[in-house]
């Protein structure tokens, strides 16, 4: 999505953010951080290495209209005028602290960044992000105490993981801008893109893959394995799969035709299909382009085994969808009184 390779950190300042609901107040910090080369480099890692592996990509939204919406409003003015970061760093400080009423959220570092310079696909764009540090986590320091060294355990933020961020790129902030954001602490999802953000996903084709996948896996969990197996669960995960990998755009009746044998499936799919999106607020275009990206991330979420309560797994593979069909079995042993599955093969395989 990003590439930062030539990016540049222009200006910084950390504030600390509390939970207002706890009344722990805010941190105003009153000058800007100037790191040398060494700790540039570790910020620039730390801040936008998470963001080269997202795939989704919001917008800032407002119900009413696109000037109420308060970071899109803020960025704007950093955007126009550099040199009144620091005021504008506060505001987004106050609106976070007034978004964090929730007991469960966590007070926090939070950084204010302003680079420039990031390839945004084939452009080069000033970005702001927005990062809240808000796990401490043990380390362990040698430190020289007279003739000895000493063992001391601190607390610090690991530079391995980014709890909470987002990256606002300064492209159609007159409709709001283009946003990444990153969050490891998801408990708390609504707080930070809701509440604080107010971003929707932007309707492109990594949104639409991963949406319609996911819309395959709900009727697989709803339908399918309610009146059919985890086999034919399984079954119809892999064909759909199959049909992502060997096609490079859907196409939504080619979808059913190929994926469904059976017509009343077919039908109960098309119906499932309309209530998820108007449960979900979507329309799915009726063609669209399938994101590789999106498609192998979704690929590593589907759980392709059949658990058994005797304490076995048959693994089905995504690459082959035919096999589950032609050389598994499920049966009933009238004798023993419990399911089985059979399976074909001419040799095992080392």
């Amino acid at each position: 999505m990003i590439n930062y390779d030539d990016a540049y950190i222009n200006k910084i300042i950390v504030h600390r953010v509390g939970n207002k609901s706890n009344e722990e107040g805010i941190t105003v910090s009153d000058e800007l951080v100037f790191p040398n080369e060494a700790l540039r480099n570790v910020l620039m890692d730390y801040f936008l290495k998470p963001f080269t592996k997202v795939t989704e990509t919001y917008h800032f939204v407002h119900n009413v209209d696109i000037g109420y919406n308060v970071v899109n409003d803020l960025a704007k003015f950093v955007f126009t005028d550099q040199n009144d970061f620091k005021s504008k760093s506060v505001d987004i400080l106050r609106h976070l602290y007034d978004q964090s009423n929730h007991p469960h959220i966590k007070t926090g570092d939070l950084f204010i960044v302003l680079f420039g310079d990031v390839l945004l696909r084939d452009e080069l764009v000033d970005v702001i992000g927005i990062f809240k540090s808000e796990d401490r986590l043990p380390f362990l320091d040698v430190v020289h105490q007279e003739e000895n060294l000493e063992i001391v355990k601190q607390l610090g933020i690991s530079i391995k993981k980014l709890d909470k961020g987002c990256l606002i790129f300064n492209t159609d902030l007159d409709n709001g801008a283009r946003v990444l954001s990153v969050d490891t602490n998801s408990y708390d999802t609504e707080y930070w893109l809701t509440y604080f953000l107010n971003v929707d996903y932007i309707r492109d084709s990594n949104f639409e893959t991963r949406s319609y996948i996911e819309m395959c896996r709900s009727f697989s969990e709803e339908v399918i394995k309610e009146k059919e197996s985890k086999k034919e669960q399984i079954d119809f995960l892999n064909q759909s799969v199959a049909y992502f990998d060997e096609n490079d755009m859907l196409l939504q009746h080619d979808f059913q035709q190929t994926v469904f044998e059976d017509e009343v499936l077919k039908e109960e799919f098309a119906n499932f299909k309309t209530e998820y999106e108007n449960d979900n607020g979507l329309v799915f275009s009726e063609t669209f382009d399938i994101s590789p990206v999106v498609l192998k991330k979704q690929k590593q979420a589907i759980k392709n085994f059949i658990k058994l309560d005797t304490n076995i797994q048959i693994k089905l593979d995504f690459r082959n969808p035919e096999s589950s069909k032609e050389f598994l079995e499920k049966g009933f042993d009238e004798e023993k009184e419990m399911y089985y599955y059979k399976v074909y093969f001419n040799e095992e395989i080392n």
